[in-house]
Formats: structure tokens, C-alpha cells, sequence
């Protein structure tokens, strides 16, 4: 049942339970502390009104007083007074417990906003640092297209000159000068989604098409650093749930750290996305570096620990918060040359007929 339907079937079912135990305590001769029922309705409310649970409880102790005082007054039974302060005091605690318990969640939700909220700030300001690091190469990613369209548009307009004009030299320029346009166009989209400050989009991502965003974004970058990029893209990979911005991310961090850590000589990094359980994809990114030291590879995840002199230190933790919230796991696995950080993320499950 929804939680709003819950609260909105419970809310006369308290009117009904606080008149009923009024009215058996104030009008029946059971020689009973009735009165401490009262602290059903202190607890129930906290679901019902959240905040209204103090005043609830003054209510419940003030029918409590007066049913007290009536089965006195009419005779019905001598009610007795310690009976009355037991169910008072039962019914007063248990009202500042439920007030004090309903604050503290309160709190704590309003802190894990307040973290969530931290945590995508950081991770927007670390990709919009990423972007930085890597300006030269998309400069270079978006001249190329530009420098192309503009000598095919030269070479188009030297065709139609001609006498008589070459058409069909004229259609090949201009198809060329498309084509470099939908290039240009993919470049700035990538950095555009990269660079974006949203709350994050969950829905069905393709690994694999990721992989290839981010091969292409780091192209230049990577010949750069003399370093580079081996795809490894297994055949039926099922997309993941999650943002796809978010895991591109954690993809271009994995991979300028393998390039960084491989400087000043390069080498291959080796970029695998493959099934590894019917519901499972694994992503691993090794390279051909010094290797992560045996005594620095439990704390290679902590915030500011860094293996880099100029490290920040926020790159990696950012990255398994990020896998983690996907609900995967992220380490760094031991043996053989180099580094190799392995990433789990469920699949999204598959409807069958």
C-alpha cells in the first residue's frame, strides 16, 4: 500500500481510537489504567502528523485528567489517582520520545540532502577541472572539423568557378563540410554534457557507447602523453541503470589517471567493458605504469589521499561514491605490471515474456 494512502487511512482511524479509549475509560467500570492506550495514539501520530505529536499528547493527557474526573463525578467507579499519573506519565514520555525520534530523522534527512547536494557540487566542480586539463585537446578536437569545413567550402566554391562548373565535385565538398559539421557538433556535446550542472538522469546506458564518448574526448590528450587507448568492447554488454554523464566521468578520471601514471614514457591503456554474470558488467581500465603500492592500496579510495605530488586527492573517492550510488563497486586489483582498477555495475534487468 502507498505511503500516502497508509497516512490517510490512519488519520480517522486515531479519531477513533482516542474517542474509543475515551469513552471506555470514562464511562465503563473497568478497574484498569485504560488511559495508557492513550500511548497508541501518541506513536500512531507521528505517521499521521508529524507535527503535531506534542500537541496530540496534551490532548491525550488532558482526556485522560477529565475522563478521570468524571467516573469520579458520576460515580461510575472510584478512579483511582495513581492509576491516572502512571497513564499520564506513560502517556507524556512516550510523546517526547516520539517528538525527539521524529526531529532527529528529520535531521537526518535534511543532512543527507545537505550531502547529496556537497557530493554533486564536488563532483561538477572536479569535471569542470577536468575540462580544464583537458582544453588544449578539445581546442584541437574542435579546430580540426573547422579547418576542414573551411577548405572544403574553398574547394566547393574553385569548383563552381570552373567553366563549365563541376557539380558533382561542388556535392562532394558540401557533403564533406556536413559531415565535419556533425563532428564538430559531437565534440561540443560531449563537453557540454560533461560541463552541465543537473541532478542526475537515470535511464538504460549503453558502456560501451560511453567508452567510445570518452575515447574520442581524450584522443588528442592521450597521443599528447604518448600514450595509447586499446578498446576492448565485448559483443551483448546489457546497458546499466544510471546517469550517464556521471559514468563518463568516472570513465575520463580512471583513464587520465592510467596516463598520468604512465609519464613520462606512455604506454597502453587497456579500456574493457565485458559481461562478467548475466547480470553483472565489469569495467576495467589498466595501464602500463609503476603500479599501485602494496601499502598504499587500501587507502588508494580515501578523500585527499593522493599518489601524485599535485594530487588533490578527490578523483578516485568521487568515482566510488559515483559507482557506489549506482550500486556497484569499485577496486583496484592486485598482480601483474601497472595498475588495474576494476568497476562491478548491475545490468538492467531484462523483462521476459
Amino acid at each position: 500500500m502507498p505511503g500516502t494512502l497508509r497516512t490517510v487511512l490512519l488519520k480517522p482511524l486515531i479519531v477513533l481510537l482516542t474517542i474509543a479509549i475515551f469513552v471506555v475509560d470514562a464511562f465503563t467500570p473497568l478497574d484498569s489504567a485504560i488511559a495508557v492506550m492513550y500511548v497508541t495514539v501518541v506513536l500512531a501520530t507521528v505517521h499521521a502528523w508529524p507535527r503535531r505529536v506534542l500537541a496530540v499528547t496534551a490532548m491525550c493527557m488532558l482526556l485522560t485528567v477529565t475522563a478521570h474526573l468524571l467516573t469520579n463525578a458520576l460515580g461510575i467507579a472510584a478512579s483511582s489517582v495513581s492509576r491516572c499519573l502512571v497513564s499520564l506519565a506513560g502517556i507524556g514520555i512516550s510523546g517526547y520520545l516520539a517528538h525527539a525520534g521524529q526531529r532527529a530523522t528529520a535531521r537526518l534527512l535534511q543532512r543527507e540532502e545537505s550531502l547529496r547536494m556537497s557530493h554533486a557540487q564536488l563532483a561538477h566542480v572536479t569535471r569542470v577541472t577536468t575540462l580544464g586539463e583537458l582544453a588544449a585537446s578539445i581546442a584541437h578536437e574542435v579546430n580540426q572539423p573547422l579547418a576542414a569545413m573551411s577548405a572544403n567550402g574553398e574547394a566547393a566554391l574553385r569548383w563552381l568557378r570552373r567553366d563549365p562548373p563541376d557539380i558533382g565535385e561542388v556535392r562532394d565538398s558540401l557533403e564533406r563540410i556536413l559531415a565535419d559539421t556533425t563532428r564538430a557538433s559531437e565534440v561540443i556535446r560531449r563537453i557540454r554534457s560533461l560541463a552541465r550542472k543537473s541532478d542526475p538522469q537515470y535511464a538504460p546506458v549503453d558502456l560501451a557507447d560511453v567508452a567510445r564518448d570518452c575515447a574520442a574526448l581524450l584522443h588528442r590528450e592521450l597521443a599528447a602523453h604518448g600514450a595509447r587507448l586499446e578498446l576492448r568492447l565485448a559483443d551483448a554488454v546489457p546497458p546499466v541503470p544510471g546517469d550517464r554523464v556521471q559514468l563518463q566521468q568516472v570513465l575520463i578520471n580512471l583513464l587520465m589517471n592510467g596516463m598520468q601514471a604512465m609519464e613520462p614514457h606512455g604506454g597502453a591503456l587497456r579500456l574493457v567493458v565485458e559481461r562478467a554474470a548475466p547480470d553483472i558488467v565489469r569495467i576495467s581500465v589498466a595501464d602500463e605504469g609503476p603500479g599501485i603500492p602494496e601499502d598504499q592500496a587500501g587507502r588508494l579510495f580515501e578523500p585527499f589521499f593522493s599518489t601524485k605530488q599535485d594530487g588533490m586527492g578527490m578523483g578516485l573517492p568521487i568515482c566510488r561514491s559515483i559507482v557506489e550510488t549506482h550500486g556497484g563497486r569499485i577496486a583496484a586489483v592486485q598482480g601483474g605490471a601497472g595498475a588495474t582498477i576494476e568497476i562491478t555495475l548491475p545490468a538492467v534487468q531484462e523483462t521476459r515474456a
